[in-house]
Order: C-alpha cells, then structure tokens, then sequence
C-alpha cells in the first residue's frame, strides 16, 4: 500500500462524499461534521499563506543581501516592507479590513499600485487587440466589425451623436454576447462535473503533484 498516494486520495473521497450528501440531504450531523472539515480548511489556509510569507522573506531577502547590479532588489526590499507594515498593522488593530489605518494603507499604497500596473498594460492589451483584430478573413472581419461597434458604443461622445450605437452595443451585449456566454458556462459545468467524478474515484490525481 501506498500511503503517500492511497491516503491522499482516501481523505478526498471522504471529504468529497461529505460535502454532496450536505448539499444534497441537508442532516444535521452530516452539516456539522462538514462545518468542522471546512474550518479545518480554514486553519490550513493561514498556514499556508504564513508559510508563502515565509517563501517571500526567504527568496527575496536573499535578493537584497546579494545586491546584484540589474536584480531589482530595491523592489524586494519594498516588496517585504509593505508586507511588513500591513500584518503589522492588521495583528495590531485586529481590524485588517475594516479599520480605518488598515482601509487607508489599502486605499493609498495598494488601489494606486494596482492602477499603475493596469495602465501599463492598456499598451501590451492595445497591440494584442491590433494583432487579433486584423480582418485576415470572414470570421476575423465580423470580429473587427464587432469590436468596432462596442468600442463605439462605450464611447461617450459617439452615442451622444448617434444614439444607435448605443443600441447596437446593447443588442450585441445581449442576444449574442449572452447566448456565447451561457453556452461556456454549461461546458464549464459540465466540466466541472466530470473533474469532481474523476476526482471522488482516484482518477484525476493532479492535486498530489503528479500529471
């Protein structure tokens, strides 16, 4: 027997089978006993965010120490800093999001971060769109078509123009964008209903690390 394998995929199943018979039946016991595997998830997951902060101060610690010329190690020393600041600041209050200190570091330091980078990649998401959007044939045309009408029809001033490219934007946002939409979707669950089977009979054992 192998445990490192047969354990794993024993404690899966088991799981696996709590969590449907509480979807499906709703008894109490079964709840509650799925209550305290959940909480048990719960635990698991501080560990393991306190184990990747762990990763951090060791990989980029040693980027700083090493200071090599090109390495960027002044961003690492940022990078932990700011780590630093808001567990700090979080453990301390014991308000992590919702006290006022905690909501301003986020609202000053990590929503203009998180600005700056999108905008940078406005430039890397406008020359995709110039390479996807070039009408090579039929399908590749509609496509262009497509985006057109929508960029038109998000743009202020063109509904204010003419307001049927607003109109036309609606249409396209409705009976196609949604009908597309729906069809990924039941793949996905369809989908996501085969990986749960594979997964409950041993079938699928990527989670372990093994392909």
């Amino acid at each position: 027997m192998d445990y490192k394998r047969d354990l794993p995929l024993a404690i899966t199943f088991i799981v696996g089978i709590i969590a449907v018979l509480d979807y499906y039946t709703g008894v109490q016991a079964i709840t509650d006993t799925f209550t305290i595997i959940k909480n048990w998830g719960v635990v698991l997951q501080g560990f393991a965010l306190g184990l990747g902060a762990v990763n951090l101060f060791r990989v980029h610690g040693r980027r700083i120490s090493q200071r090599r010329e090109g390495s960027d190690w002044l961003f690492s020393g940022w990078l932990l800093l700011m780590l630093t600041v808001f567990v700090v600041v979080g453990l301390s209050t014991g308000q992590y999001d919702q006290g006022p200190t905690y909501s301003w570091l986020y609202n000053a330091i990590y929503l203009p971060l998180g600005s700056t980078m999108y905008s940078s990649l406005a430039f890397y998401m406008a020359y995709g769109a110039y390479k996807v959007l070039r009408a090579r044939n039929f399908e590749a045309g509609l496509l262009f078509i497509t985006a057109i009408l929508v960029i038109l029809g998000n743009t202020p001033v063109f509904p204010a123009i003419y307001p049927g490219f607003f109109h036309m934007r609606e249409w396209i946002f409705g009976p196609i964008v949604s009908g597309a939409y729906r069809g990924v979707r039941i793949g996905i669950g369809i989908g996501a209903v085969i990986l749960g089977i594979r997964t409950l009979l041993g079938m699928e054992t990527g989670y372990l690390g093994r392909r």
